[in-house]
């Protein structure tokens, strides 16, 4: 069965190499085979699965715990199929829709306004779930930072781009390489999967869009041996991701001198990765080392170079740079917003502080009959 798929899997990868490309490989050389990648990753990403719930439960929560971050926002919410289908609609109602539910559910108005409340509560993240989230992410991207910049520190291809595309496509991937490949494509599985298993973000369509490009790329890339490309992007990105997971556990823990300078550190290491080294490495690589090498080797490379899926994947590498810049500005208008009120919040954290309070005057006043949209006493 494993072999059958093994076969489907393999008839998806473009046949790039001719036999002579094969000869000029070293003995024993190893060549990206789709079928290498596809079912191992699914167990690596079933593995990390796992790993994370492990650690949440065996390491994070206990420290959040003992640090007091809360588990729960609310207990004791009544099921109420009629409620339910209404919340999912609209989740603070307007005055007639609760006049019409108080008929159908035999409710007072304020039992009801007090029902959408917990539900609302229910919905948002706790802090011990947001602790868990950033030091997930802290620990695994300071893990791949370091393990990718260990392993491509003697890597030619690291020092100067153009050995990039030397003996391309008919180059040999080394276990490290592969392994490297194999976790980051594993990773970004597990974080589709628990995006659709954990709690609802308010940013889940961006966050699936990223992950569904990326997982994409990685296959792509590896189906067409372009690992060393791949490999330099993977290292430029992960040195600054752990430093923002790492700026989010601060803020969690209320240690705000801490957490600012961990965000000025990021922003630095943003610039200079995004910004500076990502464009000078990678984009000059492919819009100007490449189509000279390949002119240089011939019309088979050539091919390569100025075929339509190089054409996607040069493509690819450009809006990536342009969401750089994009990115950059939201987060030196963050920076700014910093310098002004004095406060750095995590984005998913956005109104929530204000909607507690609001919910708690709701409780306190006994006349309060409803809800508008903006979750407002009338």
């Amino acid at each position: 069965m494993l072999e059958w798929i093994n076969s489907l899997v393999d008839r998806l990868q473009p046949n790039y190499l001719r036999p002579e490309d094969l000869e000029r490989l070293p003995e024993n050389a190893y060549v990206p085979t789709l079928s290498d990648l596809v079912i191992p990753s699914l167990v690596a990403a079933s593995c990390l699965v796992v790993v994370r719930h492990v650690l949440d439960r065996v390491v994070v929560a206990p420290i959040g715990a003992y640090f007091g971050f809360n588990t729960k926002i609310t207990d004791g919410l009544t099921e109420n199929p009629i409620l339910e289908k209404e919340y999912s609609k609209c989740k603070t109602p307007n005055s007639d829709t609760i006049l019409i539910l108080k008929k159908k559910c035999e409710l007072t108005e304020r039992e009801i306004s007090k029902w959408f409340r917990k539900r609302r509560r229910n919905d948002k993240v706790t802090d011990i779930k947001k602790l868990q989230d950033a030091s997930w992410h802290f620990m695994f991207y300071l893990i791949m930072s370091w393990y990718g910049l260990f392993i491509l520190w003697d890597k030619p291809w690291f020092k100067k781009s153009i050995n990039c595309w030397v003996d391309w496509p008919a180059q040999s991937v080394s276990n490290d390489i592969y392994w490297y490949y194999l976790i980051e494509l594993g990773f970004y599985l597990s974080a589709v999967y628990m995006l659709f298993t954990d709690h609802k973000r308010k940013d889940f369509t961006e966050f699936i869009i990223h992950h569904v490009v990326t997982i994409f790329l990685l296959v792509l890339s590896f189906s067409y041996n372009l690992l060393r490309a791949g490999t330099l992007v993977l290292c430029i990105h992960d040195q600054v991701d752990y430093l923002l997971a790492m700026a989010k556990i601060a803020i969690y823990c209320k240690k705000p001198l801490i957490a600012d300078t961990l965000f000025v550190l990021f922003i630095l290491v943003w610039i200079i990765t995004r910004l500076g080294i990502y464009p000078y490495v990678i984009l000059y690589s492919v819009y100007i080392d490449l189509p000279v090498y390949a002119r240089e080797l011939g019309p088979y490379v050539e091919m390569y170079d100025t075929c339509t899926l190089m054409k996607f994947v040069k493509g690819a590498l450009l809006v990536l740079q342009i969401l750089h810049l994009i990115w950059t500005g939201l987060i030196v208008k963050s920076a700014a917003a910093k310098f002004t009120a004095g406060k750095i919040q995590d984005a998913r954290s956005d109104n929530e502080e204000s909607e507690m309070e609001v919910d708690d005057k709701i409780e306190e006043n006994g006349n309060c009959k409803t809800l508008d949209t903006d979750g407002l006493c009338q």
